[in-house]
C-alpha cells in the first residue's frame, strides 16, 4: 500500500533495518531516526515521488520508496528511480517484494514515465535475481568513496607530483657529488680536511727505491765474482 505521513514511524521502523542489512552502512540520511523520519514526512507531503509499505499479519516487512527523475544531460526522456527497495530477510520469498512493486508501478503509469531505474540496496544476489526475473537488467554499477580518500589518491598518482619528487631528488644528490661522482669533504664531517692531510714526500720515495735498486746491484756483482774465483781455483787444482 502507498504511505502516508501517518505511517512515517512505520516506513523508518524498516529503513532502520535496511540500513544495517546495507555493505557499505547506512545509505540512507543521518543514523538519526528522527531527522529520517522528518525528511521522510517533507517527501511525502511533496507529493512528488511515492513511498510504498508492505505488512504481512500486521507486521512491517518492506518498503520501497521512488520519485520521477527529469531528464538529464545523456537522457531524453524522465524517468523513474527506485531509490529503496528493501524486504527483511526473515519475510522474503514470500510475496513481499512484488507487492511492493506493484505499488510502486501504478504511480509510475499514472506518471506516464517510461523507464524504472533501481539498485539492491543489500547487494545480496538473491535481490539481483528477484530484479532479474521481473525484467530489470543491469546498468552498470555504482561505487561509493569518501571525499578525502579521493583527493588523496588524485594527489598521490598526480603525473605532476612525480615529476617533482624526481626533480627534488636529483637536487639533492647534486648537492651531495660533484659531477663525476667523487664525494665532497666539506659533507663528511668524519674526515679531515684537504689542508690537514699528509701529502708523502715523492722524491725521498724515489731515493730510497734508488738505494734500494743499487744495493741489490753490489750484491749481484759480488755473487758473481765469488763464482768466477771458485771456478778458477778448481781448475787449476786440476
Amino acid at each position: 500500500m502507498a504511505a502516508t505521513p501517518e505511517d512515517c514511524e512505520r516506513v523508518v521502523d524498516v529503513l532502520m533495518a535496511a540500513r544495517i542489512d546495507h555493505p557499505v552502512g547506512p545509505p540512507l540520511g543521518t543514523p538519526d531516526s528522527t531527522v529520517l523520519a522528518s525528511r521522510l514526512a517533507a517527501f511525502l507531503d511533496s507529493g512528488n515521488g511515492r513511498a510504498s509499505l508492505a505488512s504481512v499479519s500486521g507486521v512491517d516487512v518492506g518498503v520501497a520508496i521512488g520519485h520521477p527523475q527529469a531528464p538529464g544531460l545523456f537522457s531524453e526522456s524522465p524517468w523513474y528511480e527506485i531509490e529503496v527497495i528493501y524486504v527483511r530477510p526473515e519475510y522474503r520469498r514470500r510475496g513481499a517484494g512484488r507487492m511492493l512493486l506493484a505499488d510502486q508501478l501504478a504511480y509510475v503509469q499514472d506518471a506516464g514515465l517510461d523507464r524504472i531505474v533501481t539498485q539492491p540496496v543489500s547487494g545480496a544476489r538473491s535481490e539481483a535475481r528477484f530484479l532479474s526475473r521481473l525484467g530489470f537488467a543491469a546498468l552498470g554499477a555504482r561505487r561509493t568513496g569518501e571525499t578525502a580518500q579521493v583527493a588523496r589518491r588524485l594527489e598521490l598518482d598526480s603525473p605532476r607530483r612525480g615529476i617533482e619528487s624526481l626533480i627534488k631528488r636529483r637536487r639533492a644528490l647534486s648537492g651531495m657529488t660533484p659531477p663525476r661522482g667523487i664525494p665532497l669533504l666539506v659533507d663528511r664531517p668524519d674526515l679531515a680536511p684537504l689542508a690537514d692531510v699528509a701529502i708523502p714526500d715523492v722524491a725521498g720515495a724515489e731515493a730510497v727505491l734508488t738505494a734500494s735498486s743499487q744495493s741489490e746491484s753490489s750484491r749481484q756483482v759480488r755473487r758473481a765474482e765469488l763464482m768466477r774465483r771458485s771456478s778458477a781455483s778448481m781448475t787449476s787444482t786440476r
